[in-house]
């Protein structure tokens, strides 16, 4: 018995050995036919993960000083992140002498997801008379703008800090815990109406963190992952949106565009326009001023476009713009002013062949008509006073 144990070893090592050659050789053989085939990294996988890291205080966070080619079906773009962790080039932390500047908070709309480095909204406002900084991250929530603002914004002293509501899940980002995959810190509203932060620091396990980094790495390199990849993309048309389906999905729509929300929608709403205020406040602290962006849903856009349709929702009870309302009333309140984007998208998108005027229709992101009017939109906004006393510490 004992020396059948002693000959079983190196009989399954060498099995293990085998299998793990036999693998190796069919990886390699793999990735040569593949490249050999004209396969290499496809950015239309979106492969967020790329450009985002783990983060102990705000779940995750850019991942700084990469940069590469990111895109879908509908778009390809490059992206770089600078050594700060902010989308586009590198600004120092120093002011320039007779320069404002202005800090942009917000998810993947801000962010560009869809555009190049140069079309985004905060690029196309940066220019000899102003300084932008983007520091939006993909799947940001109006909480983790709030926590990106304390940690990174501030030592930046701006004039101006942007802060952007998206309707489309922002509401929803602010009541959410995060994925397994990376989790999230949230606030929590008090009774007495106060905010407390909760799910902090981020415990992120290492052998997930290892195995996002080599998902990350294969997905770059790796030709066969991305042929096989390949037979997965969604060649179809885009789903029905807007009014068709609306129709065509029995006229479904959240509790948050009626005038009796759920629990969970209503919630979502208040501890929104409270993060909303409460950032503002913040700003002003700081000596910066804050202005509030408000994003429309895509489907809003083509409601906007839509009579028929408007009159439709009316009559189910619902009003389209209610989460927008809500909002806007409680900064007033605040007195922190805001710019609804609505009806200038809504008249870009007016009369046009389709809707992927301002939105894609599939990805339903800003394209670069869309970035090109928040920029118009936002111009005199930030330029109204001169820049902040002192700022030609540079």
């Amino acid at each position: 018995m004992p020396n059948r144990t002693r000959s079983a070893r190196p009989a399954w090592r060498a099995r293990a050995l085998l299998i793990a050659l036999g693998l190796t050789l069919g990886i390699g053989i793999g990735e040569l036919a593949a490249r050999g085939l004209g396969f290499q990294y496809r950015p239309h996988m979106r492969n967020r993960v790329y450009f985002a890291e783990p983060d102990a205080d705000r779940g995750w966070r850019n991942r700084a000083g990469i940069s590469g080619p990111y895109g879908g079906d509908e778009f390809l773009t490059w992206v770089t992140i600078n050594e700060a962790g902010q989308r586009g080039p590198s600004h120092p932390i120093e002011r320039a002498a007779n320069k404002r500047r202005v800090a942009i908070l917000g998810d993947s709309q801000a962010w560009g997801d869809g555009v190049g480095d140069d079309e985004t909204f905060a690029a196309l406002l940066d220019d000899e008379r102003t300084e932008v900084l983007n520091f939006s991250v993909i799947g940001y929530g109006t909480d983790q703008q709030l926590l990106t603002f304390e940690q990174e914004v501030v030592k930046y002293r701006p004039d101006v800090v942007v802060i952007t509501a998206y309707m489309g899940n922002d509401l929803r980002d602010n009541v959410f815990a995060g994925t397994v995959q990376f989790p999230k810190p949230w606030f929590q509203l008090e009774e007495d109406g106060s905010l407390e932060l909760r799910g902090v620091p981020i415990e992120n396990s290492v052998l997930l963190g290892i195995g996002i980094e080599i998902y990350r790495g294969a997905m770059r390199y790796s030709a066969v992952l991305n042929a096989l990849a390949e037979t997965t993309v969604d060649k179809s048309e885009p789903k029905p949106g807007g009014r068709e389906g609306w129709h065509l999905r029995g006229r479904p729509m959240r509790s948050v565009y009626r005038a009796e929300p759920t629990d969970e929608d209503a919630k979502a709403v208040r501890i929104t326009a409270r993060l909303l205020s409460e950032l503002g406040r913040r700003v002003r602290v700081a000596g910066a001023e804050p202005l509030v962006l408000i994003l429309p849903d895509h489907w809003q856009v083509e409601a906007s476009n839509d009579p028929a349709w408007r009159s439709e929702l009316r009559d189910h009870g619902i009003d389209w713009r209610r989460p927008q309302k809500a909002l806007r009333r409680a900064l007033a309140e605040q007195d922190i002013p805001v710019v609804d984007a609505m009806q200038p998208l809504a008249r870009l998108s007016r009369g046009q062949p389709g809707r992927e005027r301002t939105y894609y229709p599939r990805w339903k992101h800003l394209t670069v008509v869309g970035h090109r009017a928040i920029a118009d939109l936002l111009r005199p906004r930030i330029r109204n006073d001169s820049p902040r006393e002192g700022s030609q510490d540079g």
